[in-house]
This record gives C-alpha cells, structure tokens and sequence, in this order.
C-alpha cells in the first residue's frame, strides 16, 4: 500500500475515530472494558496499516 493511497486514507481515518470514541469512553464511562476494547481495536487497525505499508 502506498502512503496517502484511499486505503492509507481509509485506515487512519477508521483509527482516528477509534482512538476519540477511546478516549470518551475513557472519560465518560465508568466501566474501563469498553475503554480498553476501542483503545485495543484502534491500535490494531494502526498496526494492519503498518504492516501493509511495510509488505507491500
């Protein structure tokens, strides 16, 4: 994947909106779990993104 390609776009977009509704959960949630889950998924979605920018 090249950098700045729509699928480049796509995923940063998908993380940014993940690592936000992360960091209300954070804020605005008593329970932690959802927290830890968005702020897990979004660094997952990160790491794919990496790892297609490096193997391809």
């Amino acid at each position: 994947m090249i950098r700045g390609s729509k699928t480049d776009e796509l995923l940063s977009l998908i993380f940014i909106l993940l690592a936000v509704a992360a960091g209300i959960c954070f804020f605005a949630s008593e329970d932690r779990m959802a927290f830890l889950i968005t702020g897990g998924v979004a660094v997952v979605f990160r790491l794919v993104q990496y790892a297609l920018r490096f193997f391809n």
